[in-house]
């Protein structure tokens, strides 16, 4: 049985098929067999004469596909091997949004390379870039096939024929009126169709259509629940100007994935290009975080010092046995808080408008978790401090169940507590129309640790102050 080739392998081969025929005017068909991305990594791997040689030689729609698996920063490097006039064409070539991508990447030189590409392909890139980011429309691609809903079957299936192999995607064909989007037609349903029957009888009409306006976030969500390979983009006027596709699809929720991590970790911007992300760059996204993070921490810092001033003159060993555990208690209910808040948030941004029943089921849902887990865990801390004790002293007091069980009763309380604002928190930004992933774990912890410290020593001052 044949072993199967390992991704060393493969690089070997091509890179032997490549040496072996560099200056064959073939060497484009020996390598049509391989993935243009599995191409891309052993070519910036290669001298750079022969990197030159190969892209001056290829046919140039065939050299536009390995250059889609190109990051801006290898095209900056590859671009000083060639004539501007020639890259300027070659990403010309590549899919619409890639195009867009790549010449916003490249800033100026990108500009300079727009100016050289052929005057209509410069206009179609042109009316994408007016789209931000977080528009469907910048992932906008224009390779896709339309039919007139009055043909046959049979033309249909030579218009496809004729055009499938210039086109991108054609396991969804959208069907026109008048120039109109009236419904489409998946390209299996067209193979098994009678060749007598026409559009009009076969098409489906109902069908998710988004404008180029429309947020990328919600497109996806679209995506995921319609699970078709592709949506159309269109006018106001109905007419359809481009189609976003599965591959875009998960683009976009990797980028809104990061997006929300960065915020749950409390940064307000973050570019994962480290070396376009520079130290004043970085300060700033981090700084208005943690200026935030320092004034909410200074409250616990007086909440502590009232406390320790309360305590260091009347009952100094109370104040030492309760730093003990304290950050104990801390973390544990900083921790339950920001499980809650996780779930919470990974329900709301799954979740469009959600009804207040299922809001109301969710915090009765942490409400009883907060219960649940106080119940165990305070369980396991009476046993902890017993033990503890009876290690370091040889025997046990009345004061150390006493201690125990008030220790244990304010992580009761303070885990109810933290589960139900890990919970409330977002939903109650969601409903303020703020994104809940804002509601990040510092904060979370650090409000948080504010309710705690006030529970553990009102709790503790209240029962064991008097015995001291």
């Amino acid at each position: 049985m044949e072993e199967r080739l390992t991704s060393k392998d493969y690089k070997n081969e091509i890179s032997n098929i490549i040496l072996d025929n560099i200056n064959s005017i073939n060497l484009h068909k020996l390598l049509d067999k391989y993935h243009p991305y599995d191409l891309s990594r052993v070519i910036l791997e290669l001298e750079e004469d022969t990197i030159k040689n190969l892209f001056e030689n290829f046919p140039e729609d065939f050299s536009a596909e390995i250059f889609e698996y190109f990051s801006v920063e290898e095209v900056q490097d590859l671009m000083q091997l060639f004539s501007k006039e020639l890259v300027a064409i070659i990403i010309s070539l590549m899919d619409l949004d890639l195009s867009v991508d790549l010449i916003k990447g490249l800033k100026k030189q990108g500009i300079e390379l727009l100016n050289k590409i052929e005057k209509t392909r410069r206009r179609q890139i042109l009316k994408i870039m007016k789209y931000t980011e977080y528009e469907i429309g910048s992932y906008l691609n224009d390779s896709f096939l339309t039919l007139d809903i009055n043909c046959s079957v049979k033309e249909a299936m030579k218009q496809v024929i004729n055009l499938a192999h210039e086109t991108d995607y054609i396991s969804l064909i959208y069907i026109l009126d008048n120039n109109e989007l009236v419904g489409y037609i998946k390209l299996k349903d067209l193979i098994v169709a009678r060749a007598d029957e026409n559009i009009s009888d076969i098409v489906e009409s109902r069908f998710p259509k988004v404008y180029p306006e429309d947020n990328i976030e919600y497109v996806a969500k679209i995506m995921q629940e319609t699970k078709e390979s592709s949506l159309p983009i269109i006018t106001k006027e109905n007419h359809i100007i481009g189609v976003v596709t599965h591959d875009d699809l998960m683009d976009i929720i990797t980028l809104a994935e990061e997006e929300d991590y960065t915020k749950f970790a409390g940064l307000s911007d973050f570019d994962s290009k480290i070396e376009s992300f520079g130290v004043l760059k970085s300060v700033k996204s981090r700084l208005p975080w943690l200026s935030i993070l320092l004034l909410l921490s200074m409250i616990t810092s007086f909440i502590l010092s009232f406390f320790d001033d309360s305590l260091s003159g009347s009952a100094p060993l109370l104040a030492a046995k309760l730093a003990v555990f304290l950050p104990l208690i801390l973390d544990m209910a900083g921790n339950t808080g920001t499980q809650s808040l996780a779930v919470t948030i990974r329900y709301l941004t799954k979740n469009d408008n959600p009804s207040q029943t299922i809001l109301k089921k969710m915090i009765y849902r942490e409400i009883r978790t907060g219960i649940m887990q106080g119940l165990l865990i305070g369980i396991i801390v009476i046993g902890m401090i017993l033990l503890t004790n009876l290690t370091t002293k040889g025997y046990l007091e009345n004061i150390d169940y006493i201690y125990a069980i008030v220790t244990s009763g304010s992580i009761f309380v303070a885990l109810i507590i933290s589960t139900t604002l890990g919970g409330l928190i977002p939903i109650i930004m969601t409903k303020l129309k703020i994104d809940p992933a804002v509601a990040s774990g510092p904060f979370i912890t650090t409000i948080s640790d504010i309710i705690t410290l006030t529970i553990y020593y009102t709790i503790s001052m209240a029962i064991l102050l008097p015995l001291f």
